[in-house]
């Protein structure tokens, strides 16, 4: 489990540094996105675990979401895929061949 440094810009900018995507990434959620880059010829698809019940009592559906291939994508890091275990969202990829990302604060 790797959790990915946030990239705060400041008035100079931010050299957002796109790192390799690993298995089991965490992430800081709240004012913060997820910038995903699929380098790989094929749509790949990233999973955000969403911890908990519903109002109905069973489990939360984790966010699924889709990234044609070549497209750089951002994704809201919401306080609801805080995982209450260490304040972190949770984050799977079906490929991390040539699938870089970073955290940026927003």
């Amino acid at each position: 489990m790797a959790e990915i440094p946030v990239r705060t810009a400041s008035y100079e900018g931010v050299n957002l540094a796109l790192g390799a995507a690993a298995a089991n990434d965490t992430a800081q959620c709240g004012r913060y996105s997820l910038l995903v880059l699929n380098g790989s010829g094929a749509p790949i698809t990233v999973t955000i675990a969403v911890p908990g019940n519903t109002s109905y009592g069973v489990a939360a559906p984790d966010k699924v979401f889709t990234i044609p291939a070549g497209q750089l994508w951002e994704i809201p890091l919401l306080e609801v895929y805080r995982d209450p275990s260490d304040r972190l969202a949770h984050i799977t990829w079906s490929s991390t061949t040539t699938v870089t990302r970073a955290v940026v604060s927003r």
